[in-house]
């Protein structure tokens, strides 16, 4: 759990916002404020989605009359790829969107996903610090005009959802596998599995029609889903794929804004993204406890072994690496290994148990996640 005032400042010194400006409120020299906000995940009690309301609630109290905040899920605004463009273009204020789901706007994006890489929490909190996530970050701001809050989890429990358990190599032959960014299908491709990229939004339809037997994503995102995918399997961090949000805003609408408006916003936000990161652990901690399967052929959430997932790991050996080599120019090579390099040694040097998020009392997000 990353220190909410540091991130703050994070925020503040990168000039985060999206608003519509209005009249001015005398008291605080905050702007009046209109944000749309798109994300391509379910709905409350999802837990990025209640970060979400928490950012709505904090703008709507503190700014003028007649400020909002609109939150759109499940891609019904935009999905994610699209609203990369819209932040870009100035035709969205705000987007909480997925690093491997708009690697197909900027296939640099499609670092992170790279499995084996981030395996500890503490490692996965340092990501925005490590040189390969500055440099991404500060891709958004330069080449796409989006101004970066930093980096948000997405669940330290990245999983396969299946109508069947999908974990030794056979029993993903054949199988119709969703992803959420191209640079997690080399992996699926080597476990003889068939890849389609798809938003979380079509994924219940897709299964009802038997467009796909299994998905790749979160437990937050299994839960509602679970129904039709009974067997969820996990592999320790990282271990099958690795995935992280990012939050920014259009850079077209900076200009506007004056700075007590900035800095209570970049505040809001990191309050936000903060809360969300408790969510997110929180929730994959009760989903685990509700939901645990006792063996292999019992439905529901089994935590395989090294043993059982080291096949997997040894089947996708570097295929992931040499599939962004491939996509990416020749300068993005170097980076491509240097991430692997500063990622692997942040994972040594902060095992797990060191980051506070581990010690977290989550009692009291049980009945806000229970939704």
């Amino acid at each position: 759990m990353r220190n909410s005032l540091s991130r703050a400042i994070a925020c503040v010194s990168a000039c985060c916002a999206v608003l519509l400006a209005a009249p001015v409120s005398q008291a605080e020299d905050l702007q009046r404020v209109t944000i749309r906000v798109s994300a391509d995940i379910p709905g409350p009690p999802f837990p990025t989605a209640l970060a979400m309301e928490r950012f709505k609630e904090l703008v709507e109290e503190a700014f003028p009359e007649g400020s909002e905040v609109r939150n759109f899920y499940a891609g019904s605004l935009y999905k994610d790829a699209d609203a990369m463009a819209a932040l870009s273009e100035g035709n969205l204020e705000m987007g909480w969107l997925l690093a491997g789901k708009t690697a197909s706007v900027d296939s640099w994006l499609g670092m992170v996903v790279q499995p084996g890489v981030l395996t500890t929490v503490a490692a996965v909190h340092e990501l925005e610090n490590l040189e390969t996530g500055k440099m991404l970050l500060e891709r958004l701001r330069e080449r796409h005009n989006i101004e970066p809050f930093g980096f948000s989890d997405l669940s330290f429990s990245l999983g396969i959802a299946g109508k069947n358990r999908l974990l030794a190599l056979d029993s993903m032959q054949g199988s119709k596998i969703r992803t959420f960014a191209p640079a997690i299908n080399p992996a699926v491709e080597s476990w003889g599995a068939n890849p389609v990229v798809m938003g979380f939004g079509d994924v219940p339809s897709a299964l009802e029609s038997g467009v796909l037997d299994g998905v790749v994503t979160s437990i937050g995102a299994w839960r509602s889903i679970s129904e039709q995918t009974p067997y969820f399997t996990i592999a320790g961090i990282g271990t099958i794929t690795f995935d992280s949000y990012w939050v920014g805003a259009s850079g077209d609408w900076w200009a506007g804004l004056n700075e007590p408006t900035r800095n209570k916003l970049a505040e809001f936000v990191a309050e936000a993204m903060q809360f969300h990161d408790e969510l997110s652990w929180c929730n994959d901690r009760f989903s685990i406890e509700a939901f645990a399967a006792k063996s292999l052929s019992d439905p529901g959430i089994y935590a395989a072994g090294a043993d059982e997932a080291r096949p997997l790991q040894e089947a996708i050996g570097t295929n992931v690496a040499e599939f962004l080599k491939k996509d990416l120019p020749d300068e993005a090579d170097t980076w491509i290994d240097r991430y692997l390099e500063e990622g692997r040694e942040a994972s040594k040097r902060l095992g797990p148990g060191t980051d506070p998020l581990e010690k977290l009392d989550c009692a009291q997000y049980r009945d806000m996640l229970k939704g």
